[in-house]
């Protein structure tokens, strides 16, 4: 078990890329089925099962659309098994930290008397900034940057339209 997970560790501490995974179909459905079902269980308290679904399959939808695209416009199109996989095995991770931030600040929603705390934010956003980070790091050895900023910009991008697509998704199963 340990040798499935490990890669991916590695991975998020920035010391090894998407080529150092198995080009394989079968670690890749794990991956995205684990990144859904974490999705789902991330967004159901906020937005409700239904919508919770939605979103997270939209989410690595769209992901495996952009890194697909990407990938494909540089010539690289051979990558895409493996680079999906370090995205989702890497999100995965980075969501598993994230869920008691999750609860913590669905707690403090609850009572809403209370404003979020501060160490609860700060929390969130240095877990986004290691997201962006990790997601620019799968970017540069995927695409063969020379530096971590244009992975990194471009991770920035396929944030903010995963964002955005989803927030669209949502106001509309609300109508």
């Amino acid at each position: 078990m340990t040798a499935l997970i490990r890669p991916f560790f590695e991975i998020i501490f920035l010391r090894q890329g998407p080529q150092d995974l198995p080009a394989s179909r079968a670690l890749l459905a794990l991956c995205l089925l684990l990144y859904i079902l974490l999705g789902i269980v991330i967004a159901s308290p906020f937005y409700g099962l239904q919508q919770a679904i939605v979103q997270s399959v939209l989410e690595v939808s769209l992901l495996a659309l952009l890194v697909w695209l990407l990938l494909r416009l540089r010539g690289m199109a051979a990558r895409f098994t493996q680079t999906l996989t370090a995205f989702s095995g890497a999100g995965v991770l980075l969501g598993l930290l994230t869920l008691p931030l999750v609860y913590s600040l669905l707690g403090a929603e609850a009572r809403s008397t209370e404003q979020i705390p501060a160490l609860a934010s700060l929390t969130y956003l240095l877990i986004l900034g290691w997201l962006l980070g990790v997601y620019g790091h799968i970017l540069r050895h995927a695409m063969n940057f020379q530096g971590l900023a244009p992975g990194v910009a471009l991770a920035i991008v396929l944030i903010i339209l995963s964002a955005a697509a989803s927030e669209l998704v949502i106001i509309g199963m609300a109508r």
